[in-house]
């Protein structure tokens, strides 16, 4: 009766040690977790900012390309004329050069890219790739006193 309760003793903190371990690794995955997110997250804010500043860029060199071709059409008329002095002469500005920004200018990726994305497996997420299989210990066979 006294082994038996040895050795249910000497189980008992074999498994609380087993379980301070798994605690222990779990939150070791945690920890990775989150930083595999924050990386994620930095990567798409860096991401969304590339694409903004391509995007302001495009736009730029849209407008100075608009603004020489309205200088060319302006070209003829004198600096000093303004809508007071000659009404029917005078031109407004193109109403390209007053249009919202927006993403509309963008082009949309091809068919063939579609495709591809399509034909291309997703990623496992980062939690299944930070796994690692936890190595089993003797399976317990529990002895209940009796």
């Amino acid at each position: 009766m006294i082994a038996r309760a040895e050795d249910a003793e000497k189980r008992n903190r074999k498994l609380h040690v087993d379980l301070t371990t798994a605690q222990a690794h779990v939150a070791a995955l945690e920890s990775r977790e989150v930083i595999v997110v924050e990386a994620l997250k930095q990567a798409k804010d860096e991401h969304v900012q590339k694409l903004m500043e391509a995007y302001l860029r495009r736009e730029e060199g849209l407008g100075t390309t608009r603004r020489s071709q309205s200088l060319g059409r302006n070209a003829s008329l004198p600096k000093a004329m303004n809508k007071q002095e000659h009404p029917e002469s005078s031109q407004d500005p193109p109403p390209e050069l007053f249009e919202p920004l927006t993403m509309k200018n963008i082009p949309a990726p091809s068919l063939e890219v579609k495709e591809e994305a399509a034909s291309t497996p997703p990623a496992p997420p980062p939690s299944e790739e930070l796994q690692e299989p936890a190595p089993l210990e003797e399976e317990f066979d529990p002895v209940l006193p009796s």
